[in-house]
């Protein structure tokens, strides 16, 4: 059941939903639920042809799901303002940063999504894309990355232009920490890239350069 709560979200892990063990203000939204575990179940966790790397499409997730560090929350409101989600993607950062595990070692496996299955056609675009790069630079900087996802997301594969790892059946926003390899996600904007370099040094660099290339 829900493990912390902010902005009137309940998280939950995403293993209750299989349990059908979720907070029951979110009951009448148990097919979308439903809908998004299939997708990190059948997509994320697994190996895709497509992906143009051997592993799982998020290497971190099952372990994650594992260790009950993939939370999830819903946002319900109608007609948001972008104003208000961002302010709300601000506050679950914080709680974010506070939840269980702190530790350097487990730390950068938990996660935070919130989904929001009431948006509708441009609805998606402005508040899922459009909070997704205001909040960017300030996440980076903290060594987080906020990452958007929805059915019509067009941002291809690292490694495979025709490739939509970002692509949900619901719309959603993600919360997990940087890791080092983020540099592909990063490398091209001079504010990003000096973020990253406040959170990871530039070791490694050209190699990563020449991955990027």
């Amino acid at each position: 059941m829900a493990k912390n709560a902010t902005a009137g979200i309940s998280l939950f892990d995403i293993g209750d939903i299989m349990f059908n063990n979720i907070p029951t203000v979110y009951a009448p939204y148990g097919k979308q639920l439903e809908g998004f575990s299939g997708w990190v179940n059948n997509f994320l966790i697994k190996p895709n042809p497509g992906l143009g790397r051997t592993g799982a499409v998020c290497p971190y997730i099952q372990y994650s799901k594992e260790q009950k560090f993939f939370k999830v929350g819903i946002y319900t409101e109608l007609n948001p303002s972008q104003e208000h989600i961002i302010g709300l993607m601000r506050e679950m950062k914080e709680l974010f940063n506070e939840m269980h595990p702190t530790n350097n070692k487990d730390k950068r496996f938990k996660a935070i999504t919130v989904l929001f299955p009431n948006l509708q056609g441009e609805e998606i675009r402005h508040i899922i894309d459009e909070v997704q790069l205001k909040l960017k630079p300030e996440f980076v900087d903290l060594g987080l990355m906020i990452g958007q996802f929805h059915e019509n997301c067009a941002q291809p594969g690292l490694r495979n232009v025709h490739f939509r790892p970002l692509q949900a059946p619901v719309p959603l926003l993600a919360i997990r920490f940087m890791v080092e390899t983020d540099w592909l996600f990063l490398a091209g904007d001079p504010v990003l890239e000096k973020a990253y370099y406040k959170n990871f040094g530039s070791i490694n660099f050209g190699k990563k350069k020449e991955a990027l290339d």
